[in-house]
This record gives C-alpha cells, structure tokens and sequence, in this order.
C-alpha cells in the first residue's frame, strides 16, 4: 500500500467529543448527538480515531482537541478514510479543515517532544 500521508504521525492517547456540523440547508439525517471517540494519532494534517458509531465519508465534525500539555483547541475535521475492525469499531481517519498556525505549532511542538522522548 502506497503511503500518502505528508506529515508524521504521532501516537496520542485522548478522547475527543464530535458533534456533526450542517453543511447543507437540508438537515434531515443530521445527528445533533455529541460522542466520545478514541483518539489513535493525530499530525498536522489530521487525526485517526476509533469507534463504534458509523460515520459517513466527508461529513464534518466540531472537535475539541487536547494535547499532552492539556492545552486545548476547537477545530473541524472531514471524515475521509474507514476502515472496519470487525465487530463494532471502526477506525476512521480524518483531515483538519482550517487548522489555524498557532494549533499546527501545538501539534508540532508536541511531535518534537514525542521523537526526543523516543
């Protein structure tokens, strides 16, 4: 399998709160829920999580990311990749939209502790 990801992925032990955002006027079908997923790594290109809730590809999500630092950010993501685990999990992959530089730094930072520590 060709790898496509142009940032390095860093392992983050995290759980996240996603709540599915209104792209369209139509908002049949939107999920008003908030749920908890577990985060598997994260870069700044985007994250991967796992859980059992059946997303859609390229829906957006409202999430409140928290680093090791406990510094905290609000951003959006697009579901792009999933794949199934068997059973209930499901391990999606997502892209950050509008990542700002200040939370790109956080995340960088946090990469460049994570390789000394290694």
């Amino acid at each position: 399998m060709e790898e496509k990801r142009s940032a390095k992925r860093i392992e983050l032990n995290a759980v996240l709160k996603l709540n599915e955002l209104k792209t369209t006027k139509d908002t049949s079908g939107l999920s008003k829920e908030e749920f908890d997923v577990n985060v598997l790594n994260v870069s700044i290109g985007g994250l991967a999580f796992k859980c059992k809730h059946e997303l859609k590809l390229n829906t957006y999500y409202d999430i409140k990311l928290v680093l090791w630092t406990k510094a905290a950010f609000d951003s959006v993501i697009e579901v792009v990749r999933m794949e199934s685990l068997g059973g209930d999990d499901i391990i999606y992959g997502c892209k950050f939209v509008g990542l700002k530089p200040s939370q790109a730094l956080e995340i960088q930072i946090y990469e460049a502790l994570q390789g000394i520590q290694e």
